[in-house]
């Protein structure tokens, strides 16, 4: 019987055939598989077993000097990325690839010929054309993600550990100012929300809950995904644990559109996610305002099951963010609001825009919206600036 070794992990097993040769089986290569070779003595085999790695090794790397990396980004998106995020977090991803990776030069270099500097300038390309700090950010995530996988996958150097991602300070980018409605413009919109036409119907199918929501600060899938079950008017609380996401229709044949039209399937399709945007769930308070608001909304509504949504179409489907923000802009421009033309984060800035004036504690005002400190303070932060100016002219009449 030959000594046969015993071989450390992940090293291999060898075996002594009928015939007395020795077998050695081993997974190499990428992606690894199993491997045989044979021979009269331990020696021999391992002489051979080294061989096949390096000449599959050599393949691997010849194979490597024709893939273009948006090739392999994107392959990774699919294969890799898709199953494990969320389909929300997958196109956030996959639209960051393709707005700024894709076609650029980096995006169309050979993967094998990619230096740290490469994609330095590119993440300085994108400083330079004064995208914003969050924009190059997720592309500076989404590469180093990337190459984290593909170098420990063939055993390279990882390219992004000399790369660096430029500062908040150090972002060229204009931070837009948030537009939210200040009093009068409240007044007016809400005055609006409740319009009838002569005919005694009302003139918004959602106004009133559109009103609703600048006491609330929901999200605008938040809201839409909103179930009359998750309202409790006696505790004066609403329960926010789903929202609305649009996603690709797997229905949909690209190849034929007029077919699709005739047929009336669509490329985009709205599902709703049973969970908020952060994935975390949270109860927000109702204010006197916003249930009144909430009840005159219900007793217009069709469709009030538990079940149902509070924001609903006639056929008692969920409706779109694009309708809500069509009727919000047709609001604003009848009741004459000094914000016009303004998307649906306007109710929910106008929401904390109350928080904080009224001196409500930052931390507080986070877990009504449900963002994270850091996020409130940069978004809020000139609602912040007031509320310190506020408390430094309350010690002016101090007498000492």
């Amino acid at each position: 019987m030959k000594d046969i070794p015993k071989l450390p992990y992940g090293q291999g097993t060898m075996s002594v055939r009928k015939d007395g040769s020795i077998v050695y089986k081993k997974r190499i290569g990428n992606p690894k598989k199993e491997c045989y070779v044979y021979g009269k003595t331990p020696r021999e085999c391992m002489k051979k077993m080294n061989e096949l790695e390096n000449k599959i090794d050599l393949n691997d790397n010849l194979i490597n000097e024709t893939i273009v990396l948006s090739d392999e980004l994107e392959k990774w998106l699919n294969n890799i990325k898709s199953k494990i995020l969320k389909e929300q977090s997958y196109r956030r991803l996959y639209g960051t690839f393709s707005n700024q990776i894709k076609d650029s030069n980096l995006g169309n270099m050979r993967i094998n010929q990619i230096t740290s500097d490469n994609i330095q300038i590119l993440i300085n390309e994108l400083n330079s054309k004064k995208y914003s700090y969050s924009t190059i950010k997720k592309t500076y995530d989404c590469l180093n993600d990337f190459f984290r996988y593909f170098s420990a996958k063939n055993k390279i150097d990882n390219p992004m550990l000399l790369v660096t991602m430029p500062t908040k300070n150090n972002v060229n980018t204009e931070e837009k100012e948030i537009e939210f409605f200040e009093q009068s413009d409240i007044e007016k919109f809400i005055t609006e929300c409740g319009a009838k036409y002569k005919t005694g119907k009302n003139k918004y199918r959602y106004g009133y809950a559109l009103a609703a929501n600048i006491y609330l600060g929901m999200r605008a899938g938040e809201l839409l995904s909103l179930q009359w079950k998750d309202i409790d008017f006696d505790k004066n609380t609403i329960y926010v644990c789903k929202t609305l996401i649009e996603t690709d229709n797997p229905d949909y044949d690209n190849s034929n559109p007029d077919k699709m039209k005739k047929l009336g399937i669509k490329k985009i399709k709205f599902i709703v996610q049973s969970s908020t945007k952060k994935s975390k769930n949270r109860y927000i308070p109702v204010n006197s305002k916003a249930k009144n608001l909430l009840l005159l909304h219900k007793s217009n509504s069709e469709y009030t099951d538990p079940d149902d949504y509070v924001i609903n179409t006639r056929n008692r489907k969920t409706t779109t963010i694009k309708n809500v923000s069509d009727t919000l802009k047709s609001i604003e421009k009848a009741a004459n609001t000094n914000v016009q033309n303004s998307g649906t984060h306007t109710l929910r800035h106008t929401c904390a825009s109350l928080y904080f004036r009224a001196g409500v504690p930052v931390e507080t005002i986070c877990q009504i919206l449900g963002n994270s400190r850091e996020v409130c303070e940069k978004t809020y932060i000139h609602f912040i600036e007031e509320q310190l100016k506020e408390a430094a002219s309350k010690i002016d009449i101090i007498e000492i």
